[in-house]
This record gives structure tokens, sequence and C-alpha cells, in this order.
């Protein structure tokens, strides 16, 4: 019965994401990082070689990902995004579980998994856009449930759970080594006796469970005779890219987080400043080194993107979700909003007005990428390529057709990364419009790409106000 009970809890979680996320299933691309794994993806189901052929930062786990959908349905761009909203409804039943097994109810938990999915279904790029964060937070709520339940060896599986993670992006390391150390010196402290060996014997193999996955994939490009282009990309670019961390940047990244979930906030602030005693004090401790890890992961990328946020939407669902014990007591016109028929319609409400801003941006507004694949496509021959400079690099996906060059993503061409790669911009351009691309198409300004063009090139097409533009060379 329980088993049954629990099937239907995650059935719920799956349905409701795949509602909330419906109308992201079809506009062609929400963020140029998903493009990326689009064109990598089915570039490994050619027999291309990571790394080697097709470049990015980024761990293989969300370009494998991405080839076995491939594989399953080629040039389907809906079914990834189907896909991604069965991890997020997925992620929000383990939300669930963490946070019934803290606090032993069913509100509060209920409560968090919903969050979780306002969180990672509302903005385009606080997870409407399947980042890889959605992908590692799935394998670290599985790790971390693991690692709650106390048991020595659910504690060396969930190394291995978070070794996953860690291969869709390293900074799961934050999480699993501050989390595995925080319980280490809980039983160290629960230990009445002398320390034992034996008591850190479950923590080093689920350390080396951990790094399995990724000692597999230094295996594999080692064997495979590619181990320097995987080297490079794994030990020492990450140390170049996003080296630039700044504290005024980063706090306008968590505020922004804030502000666009303000009822969440208002939850989660109202739980953290009150006094109440749902929580043990093991469990508050718990919670603080948590987030902490997870704000460090976000701090020392060096960047500010939003979707670094969706790290640390897992503990903070589960922290809002608290408002809703039963044990706690808001002030009683807060309780009336949010309990009974009168909850029922403000969820209402907030399910509706999510529904319509995700229909207007998505469905709603132009599609300019697949307006331009459409229009250059009509009139390709067999043999013509496009060069799809500084704008979405998903044409490419949509036209069929294969990047022009190895550096998949647009930003290490067009942006200061082609330093960071070591990448002669120039020279690559040079070489990309030497093979006489039948179009060309640059976004805003792109002088280094213009004034290529000279009188071989008319302009054809324009999108936007004449933002998007698309040249055709003479005489094709």
């Amino acid at each position: 019965m329980y088993k049954k009970r629990e099937s239907a809890i995650a059935a719920f979680f799956i349905l409701a994401a795949i509602a909330l996320r419906f109308f992201s299933f079809f506009p062609s691309v929400i963020d140029h990082d998903e493009s990326t794994y689009l064109l990598i993806g089915r570039g490994l189901t050619e027999g291309k070689t990571l790394y080697t052929d097709l470049i990015d930062t980024k761990p293989a786990g969300i370009f494998l990902v991405y080839a076995g959908l491939e594989t399953l349905w080629p040039g389907s761009v809906f079914l990834k995004r189907f896909f991604a909203a069965l991890i997020v409804g997925l992620t929000a039943f383990l939300v669930f579980k963490l946070s019934k097994k803290i606090t032993g109810e069913n509100r509060p938990a209920f409560a968090a998994g919903i969050i979780y999915l306002f969180y990672t279904s509302t903005w385009s790029y606080h997870g409407l856009s399947p980042n890889t964060e959605l992908y590692f937070n799935l394998f670290s709520a599985g790790g971390i449930l693991l690692l709650l339940k106390r048991n020595r060896l659910e504690t060396i599986f969930a190394g291995l759970l978070f070794g996953i993670g860690f291969m869709f992006k390293y900074v799961v390391l934050f999480d699993y080594t501050v989390l595995l150390l925080f319980f280490f010196v809980t039983d160290l402290m629960n230990r009445k006796g002398a320390f034992k060996l034996s008591l850190l014997i479950p923590y080093f193999l689920s350390g080396l469970a951990f790094l399995l996955p990724f000692g597999l994939a230094n295996l594999y490009f080692l064997l495979s005779g590619d181990f320097e282009s995987f080297s490079l990309v794994t030990y020492e670019i990450p140390f170049k890219y996003g080296g630039n961390p700044s504290l005024l940047r980063y706090l306008k990244m968590i505020f922004d987080l804030i502000g666009r979930f303000l009822p969440i906030s208002f939850f989660l602030f109202w739980v953290v400043i009150s006094k109440h005693g749902i929580l043990q004090k093991s469990i508050k401790y718990f919670f603080t080194v948590w987030v902490a890890a997870v704000c460090m992961a976000m701090f020392v990328q060096g960047q500010e993107f939003s979707h670094y946020t969706i790290h640390l939407m897992l503990p903070l669902s589960i922290l809002a979700g608290l408002f809703f014990h039963p044990g706690f007591f808001p002030e009683k016109w807060v309780g009336a909003i949010t309990s009974g028929k009168t909850g029922r319609v403000v969820l209402g409400i907030l399910i509706l007005v999510t529904q319509a801003a995700s229909f207007r941006s998505n469905i709603y507004e132009p599609d300019y990428p697949r307006d331009v694949a459409e229009f250059m496509g009509g009139q390709l021959n067999e043999g013509d390529f496009v060069f799809v400079t500084n704008y979405e690099h998903v044409v490419y996906y949509l036209l069929g057709q294969d990047s022009p060059t190895k550096y998949v993503h647009s930003t290490m061409l067009f942006t200061d990364l082609h330093k960071v790669f070591g990448i002669d911009n120039q020279k690559t351009i040079d070489e990309i419009m030497g093979r006489k691309p039948k179009f060309v198409v640059v976004q805003y300004k792109l002088k280094i790409v213009e004034e290529k063009l000279g009188s071989e090139y008319e302009l054809v097409k324009s999108f936007r106000d004449n933002e998007i533009r698309i040249y055709k060379r003479a005489g094709c």
C-alpha cells in the first residue's frame, strides 16, 4: 500500500511538471546552452568525438543524455524538453521525500515539492531552459536522501549518485564534500568512545564511489587516444573560464532570485526569522552547511548566470515548505490565505499566472530562430552550408547541418572566451568564410565577420527590426 501511495505521489509531481512546463516544449530555443547540447548530442550519434571534434567546457553527462534522446527521436526538440520535465517532476518527488524524512509531515513535504516545481517552471533562465542544474539536482537530491538515512551501505551509494551528478557539472563536488564531512563530524561527536577506523570506512568507500564515474570517463578518453583534449577541457580551462567572481554581481543574482519568486521568498523568510521548534538543532546545522556549500559553488564559478540559482532551489524549496508545517503557526491572516479552500484558490491563480506568462513567452512571441532556418532551408541545395555567427546556433540543428567549426557555442569565437581556449578566432572565421557558405547570419553588429562579406554577399532578409540579418552569397 505504501509503495502504491508513493508511486501515486511521484506520478502527481511528474504530471504537474509536464503541465507547468508544457508551453516550453515548443519554441526552437530557450537558452543558447541548450543549442550546444542539441548539436553535440547529435554529433555524438554520428560518431564524432567529444572534446576533439566538438568542444565545450561541460562534463560528458549532459551530452550523453542528449545523444541518447537523439537516437530515440532524431531532430526532436520537443522530446528533449519533455524529458527535462520528467527530470524536474522526479526531482520534485525527491524533494517531497527529503522534506518528509526531515519533518515527518506530509503538508510541508507536498509544499516543498510544489515550490520546487514553481521555482523551476516559471522563468526561462531559472529552470524552463533544460540546463545541467536540472539534471544534477536529481542526483544530488537522491544522494542527500540516502545520506540522511544514516546507513553505511546507503552512504556509499550516495557517493555514486553524487558522482553521476558530478558528470553533469563539477560544482556538485561542493555539496557532496561539505555534507559528507558534516555527517562524519556528526558521527564523531555522537560517539562516546574513542575514534575507531571502522567509522571512517563507509565515508572512504563513498568517496571512491563518487570518483567512479569520473574515473571511468578519464579511462575512456585515455584508452581512446583523446585524453589530451579531455584533459585540456577538464583540468585546465575550468580554472581560466569565469575566474573573475564579483561579490556585487553575485548578490545581484541572489536578489534577482528573491524578487522573481516573491511568494516563495515570503514563505522562506517567514520560516527563517520566526521562532519555532520544528527542526532539531542538528537539522538546522545541516541546512546551514548545505546552503553555504551551494552558495560557495555558485560564487566560485566566476559568472552570474541565472541558471546557477537552480542549484540553490533544492534546499530553499524544503525550507520554504516548512511554512505549511502543522507545528508552524504563522499569523492568522497568513494561515487563512494558505490553507483550505482559499489556499487552493491562491494556488490555482498562481498556476494560471505561470501558464499565462509561459504561453506569452513561448507560444505567442515570434520564434525567430525557426523563421531564420525556414527562410534559408528552402534555398539550400546539396553541399550548401550556412554560417550562423553570433546568432542562435540552434539554427544548425533545425537545418540538419553541422556547425562549421568544432567550437560549437558561438561565444567561443565571438567573445573573449576565444582567449581562454587559445583560439585564433580571426583565423577560424577566415577558414569558414574561405569555404564559401551560401548564407551568413549576423546578429547586432559583428565587425570581425561583416568586413569579410564585402561585395560577395548581399543582405536578403532581416528580422526583429534589422537586428538579425541574413546575407546570401551573390550568384547563388
